[in-house]
């Protein structure tokens, strides 16, 4: 393992036993109370165990998002949002900024940050309560343990189990302390929060449009949210259906698949009145685990998903061009490494086979465009035989959690529509192609750090996106012949004598039709319409991927939003994202 396989040239090199540990993944992971020690494993199990692990993961159990307004705080979760199901103006409801009286972006910047401040300050007088609660009862129970018991066996296993924890987090070289101050504020807003409700009802605008377009009347509108944070999203979508498209509102079914029981949870709570009514369903699961045929269509709507899927890490040979999958090593005390040994992954190759089938005739993207022209005993010579000259290239942090995502599409939603909005770049990245941020807030500001390898749970680690490539990545991957001979929209109830109705023949809803009912199942479509023309349409949908900037997006669909000297800080926030629509 030679020193040029390392970038730094002051990064030590891992002892023998690093390259002995037992091989782990995300599985294994998961069932760990306790962060691991001793096991190696690849580099995007590692990324995943950091992100979502439920004992100890960034989403599972630090991150919580910024409440929207001024609002009361209990441990992270929104349950004071329950407004009637009769439709209130969303404009004017409590929660949202007041843009019209907002000057300038500047006043919009500042409201936000108070918002934060305000928010770090309950979470800070909540920790100090605790913390003194905490110090009471321990002075109560060495009270108590000094004047009856002074060496009970219950006495002495109680220090000896508080000598054990102490002495891991001091191996673990991280005080209790500062830990606890990270963890409780690690907190993250989204556009759909700060815009409320404007960013929701553009997205609903468009989702409205589609639906009529190529699917009204024959099928129900069916929403698959992932991820669904808050609720706003949701929330604010069906709210514009309520209110804008009753008929359709009728007609909707919102399933929200999410990963984190807290937020789904969270998310019960605020949705609850179209939970009872059967319009919205909770699944609290990973999406990447789902096994179910949606044989509907469907929209499918992933908002802020992608940057946090996991990734791997490739470097490739600067004399054969072989590539190199990373393996973290950790070992007893901690510590980690980064190893690299040719790829052995059967997704990496996948990935990377489906990357050189559409970039046949392209370099790596970290490899140095000279090589291309140096031949190959050139290129070996450079590397064996000048001492500085490094022999593998900067990392390609590459997507495989969005393939293993786009497989899901495959396998279980034949007939979706995708909506995906994401980072397509991203300041203060770590070294690489398509490298992430890895980043911490600690005292009220967000510190970025240069390494993916960071103690478990405590840092946010997400990815820009490369639409084009995406774009082409999810072509091939719908291609396959999983699409032949679709299945149209089938169900064992609702009404038959819809079929063959034109538009204008739909009555307008009835009280009737928001009374209780269970998560509807899908309404029959006319085997003489959409079964000759929904293959052809999906096909289409597939091959022609729409990409969007942010503002392009939101200029086409959203309505205005104006602060009084006429800007549009929804349209300049999030420059860096863009939008995929299938």
């Amino acid at each position: 393992h030679r020193s040029q396989y390392n970038y730094d040239p002051f990064t030590l090199h891992p002892t023998e036993d690093h390259y002995s540990y037992p091989l782990v993944d995300s599985e294994d992971l998961s069932k760990m109370v306790e962060r691991p020690r001793g096991v190696r494993m690849l580099a995007r199990d590692f990324i995943f165990d950091s992100l979502y692990n439920p004992h100890y993961g960034y989403f599972s159990k630090q991150a919580v998002l910024l409440p929207e307004g001024n609002t009361s705080f209990t441990n992270g979760d929104r349950d004071d949002c329950q407004e009637g199901m009769e439709p209130v103006d969303p404009f004017t409801r409590p929660g949202g900024f007041d843009f019209a009286s907002m000057r300038h972006e500047a006043d919009f910047m500042r409201a936000v940050e108070e918002r934060y401040r305000d928010f770090e300050e309950k979470v800070a007088e909540i920790a100090r309560k605790r913390d003194k609660e905490e110090e009471e009862e321990e002075e109560r129970k060495d009270s108590t343990s000094t004047a009856t018991k002074p060496y009970s066996a219950q006495g002495l296993e109680e220090a000896q189990l508080r000598g054990q924890m102490l002495a891991r987090r001091a191996k673990e070289g991280v005080q209790e302390r500062e830990v606890q101050a990270m963890a409780a504020k690690q907190v993250w807003h989204t556009p759909t929060q700060i815009f409320q409700p404007y960013y929701a009802r553009a997205i609903a605008r468009y989702l409205v449009a589609e639906y009529k377009l190529h699917l009204y009347p024959y099928d129900d509108l069916v929403i698959y949210e992932l991820g669904a944070g808050s609720g706003a999203l949701a929330h604010d979508i069906l709210d514009y259906l309520m209110m804008e498209e009753p008929e359709i509102y009728s007609r909707t079914r919102y399933r929200i698949v999410e990963i984190s029981q807290r937020l789904a949870e969270g998310q019960r709570n605020r949705l609850d009145d179209h939970v009872q009514r059967g319009t919205v369903e909770i699944v609290n699961k990973s999406f990447l685990d789902w096994n179910e045929d949606v044989p509907e269509p469907c929209f499918v709507v992933a908002l802020e998903i992608l940057d946090n899927l996991a990734h791997d890490a490739i470097r490739y040979s600067t004399s054969t061009l072989e590539p190199y999958q990373a393996i973290v090593s950790i070992d007893e005390t901690g510590d980690m490494h980064e190893l690299w040994e040719p790829v052995q992954d059967p997704l990496i190759k996948r990935y990377l086979s489906i990357l050189r089938s559409i970039r046949p005739a392209s370099l790596p993207e970290p490899a140095p465009h000279f090589l291309k022209y140096l031949p190959g005993f050139v290129r070996k010579a450079l590397s064996d035989h000048f001492p500085f000259y490094p022999n593998l290239t900067p990392p390609h942090y590459i997507p495989t959690g969005s393939l293993q995502f786009l497989d899901v599409l495959r396998r279980h939603f034949p007939l979706h529509r995708l909506v995906i909005s994401d980072f397509d770049s991203l300041p203060d990245s770590i070294q690489g192609v398509d490298a992430p941020v890895v980043q911490t807030r600690h005292q009220g500001t967000m510190v970025a750090v240069t390494t993916y390898m960071v103690l478990q749970g405590y840092f946010d680690i997400f990815f820009p996106t490369n639409f084009p490539v995406l774009r082409d990545v999810y072509t091939k991957v719908m291609s396959s012949d999983a699409y032949h001979h679709l299945p149209c929209s089938s169900s064992s109830s609702s009404t038959t004598a819809n079929a063959g109705k034109s538009p204008k023949e739909f009555e307008d809803p009835t009280p009737d039709d928001f009374q209780p009912r269970p998560f509807a199942p899908p309404r029959p479509s006319p085997l003489n319409t959409s079964s000759k023309l929904r293959p052809d349409y999906f096909s289409s949908s597939r091959n022609n991927v729409k990409l969007y900037s942010h503002s392009e997006f939101l200029e086409r669909y959203a309505e205005p939003l104006r602060l009084k000297d006429g800007s549009n800080p929804m349209l300049s926030w999030y420059a860096n994202a863009s939008w995929f629509l299938s």
